[in-house]
Formats: structure tokens, sequence, C-alpha cells
């Protein structure tokens, strides 16, 4: 089943540096994200959605400049609150 979302979520690049993107559009399968520039993203990536507290490790089917079409790899993954 599709779910429009329009929430946003961030991409993981390396250990330190994580982009916003918004997330389009997400089945049990996979999801569609659009951000500014598409060209850091690795091919496989983990996904993190602030507003539900789990994490996702997605590979990419394709790509455009700034939208990405991403599989899911695995099973959700609840991430621990921040802390500051």
């Amino acid at each position: 089943m599709d779910t429009l979302c329009y929430e946003v979520g961030d991409i993981c690049l390396d250990e330190h540096t994580w982009v916003p993107a918004l997330i389009c559009d997400q089945t049990d399968l996979g999801v569609r994200l659009a951000l500014l520039d598409t060209d850091p993203v690795p091919d496989v990536f983990l996904l993190r959605e602030p507003a539900s507290g789990t994490a996702r490790l997605c590979k990419t089917i394709w790509r455009t400049h700034e939208v990405i079409g991403a599989w899911f790899e695995g099973t959700e993954v609840e991430l621990a609150p921040l802390r500051c």
C-alpha cells in the first residue's frame, strides 16, 4: 500500500554527516525521496525518520538530480532518543 508522507527524514552520508530529505511516498518495499542534490548520496544508505524514531537501510534503484527511488533492505530499527 502506498503512503504519501511528506515528512522530513535524514540520509546518512558518513558517520558525521546527515542531509535532510523529504519522504514523498513510501510502501512496505521502498521509498521515494526528494533532496537538493542526490550526487553525494551513496547507492546504499541509512534513512532516519525522526518522527517515528526509526531507521532503515536503503538501496538506490534509480535517481535524478533531486529525487531518489530506493528499496528497503532489511527491517526497520528503533533508534535511541538523542540526548543533549
